[in-house]
């Protein structure tokens, strides 16, 4: 009777769901609290070692394979035709806003922002100043990006300058999940008016792009 009272208990045990700070355990081993490992070690370029630990939101701890964690990149939005906008004048000028775009990131992710404006000059200059054509990139309504044309009319470099330029930039930045805006804006001094300077329109070449990229599994 005794061996069969042991071999019932043995049996409990091996099969029982232990619990700590809880008195109904749901797994194997139930902690209602923070876990803490004192020791650890690096096995970055260790290749056996290929699970990642995961958990939901109830906190059930398992684990997914690490070649199955890649980079997800999305399209947020991709244009190849802007607003034609007269940026031109004379002293300071204020940037005008030539496209803004709003986008939603249901995550953290990497935005990769690639532009390339075409800037219109249609009326030749003969005053002999510098001319400086400039276009902006905003994230969030901070300017990150400053690209630039600049050239002097003299009757070296020439005085009829006219015709079509491009500034293209690029930016890469971390954001967080919400709603983000993404801003090109342009500006062109030291120019008489504002319509001998124009920055957009559908002209080939013409782009303004932006991608998220994040951890998708």
């Amino acid at each position: 009777m005794r061996n069969i009272i042991i071999f019932s208990l043995c049996s409990f045990f091996a099969n029982a769901q232990v619990g700590v700070n809880t008195i109904s355990p749901s797994r194997t081993l139930d902690v209602n609290g923070t876990l803490r490992v004192r020791t650890q070690t690096d096995q970055s370029s260790n290749t056996s070692y290929d699970n990642v630990m995961i958990s939901d939101a109830n906190g059930n701890v398992d684990y997914v394979k690490k070649n199955l964690l890649n980079q997800q990149m999305t399209q947020l939005f991709s244009l190849s035709t802007l607003p034609s906008v007269n940026v031109g004048g004379s002293g300071t000028v204020s940037p005008v806003s030539i496209s803004n775009q709003s986008v939603t990131l249901t995550k953290p992710a990497f935005v990769i922002i690639n532009y390339s404006v075409p800037v219109t000059l249609s009326a030749a200059a003969s005053d002999g100043r510098m001319k400086l054509l400039r276009t902006h990139l905003n994230v969030d309504g901070t300017n990150v990006v400053r690209s630039s044309n600049a050239y002097t009319n003299s009757t070296s470099t020439g005085t009829n300058l006219t015709g079509i330029f491009y500034n293209t930039g690029s930016y890469i930045t971390l954001l967080g999940a919400g709603t983000h805006s993404i801003e090109i804006l342009g500006t062109c001094f030291d120019f008489a008016a504002a319509a001998n300077c124009v920055q957009g329109g559908n002209f080939s070449g013409t782009s303004f792009q932006a991608h998220a990229m994040y951890n998708d599994y």
